[in-house]
């Protein structure tokens, strides 16, 4: 089994093909959580901060559950991994995987965040993407376009709550697993294109 999660840890830390900020890999290696995470480097030490705290607020949140888990009495081990989407001078974006195996499970449960942060290191929210888009005019970010996207039987009748956007500044909502899909399909990443 741990070999199963140390290769779903390695396919999850991918780098986006430019890079605006140097990114080094912090290792995770508490009692019952381990993995991988991004730590940003720029030169703005404000910009740096802020995304940086967004990440590992994240990262602790996780360890704390699954210590306070096992505090409990259930046996439940963590793994964490990340996928960089885009790192340019206008948009930072992550993607931190958090996954949690309990003892004897048949796989892991895994939620995926996805993180977008503006050139000033601030995280950028999904009403500020809607605005913008309906400032516009341009309108494609709707659930009708959503379900003409993911073609399913069954429409969709929200927005999923993680999102992320790309280097071109496009949308990509995240449905989680079992969310839309079936476990086996894994995180399904729709992009609406501007």
């Amino acid at each position: 089994m741990s070999l199963f999660m140390v290769m779903l840890l390695s396919m999850s830390v991918t780098f986006a093909q430019s890079s605006y900020y140097e990114v080094q890999e912090k290792t995770l290696d508490s009692e019952f959580v381990e993995g991988k995470y991004p730590v940003v480097n720029a030169d703005n030490i404000l910009v740096k901060s802020r995304i940086n705290r967004q990440i590992t607020k994240i990262i602790n949140d996780f360890n704390q559950n699954v210590q306070q888990e096992n505090d409990i009495g259930r046996d439940l081990t963590g793994f964490i991994g990340y996928e960089i989407k885009a790192n340019s001078d206008k948009i930072f974006s992550v993607i931190i995987n958090c996954s949690t195996m309990y003892k004897g499970a048949a796989h892991p449960n895994t939620y995926a965040y996805g993180l977008s942060f503006d050139e000033q290191g601030n995280l950028i929210q999904f009403s500020q993407v809607i605005n913008i888009d309906k400032q516009s005019g341009k309108n494609i970010y709707t659930i009708d376009n959503l379900n003409k996207e993911i073609d399913f039987h069954k429409d969709v009748t929200a927005f999923p709550q993680e999102f992320y956007l790309d280097e071109n500044m496009d949308l990509h909502v995240l449905f989680q697993r079992y969310e839309i899909t079936p476990y086996a399909v894994g995180l399904v990443d729709v992009i609406l294109k501007k």
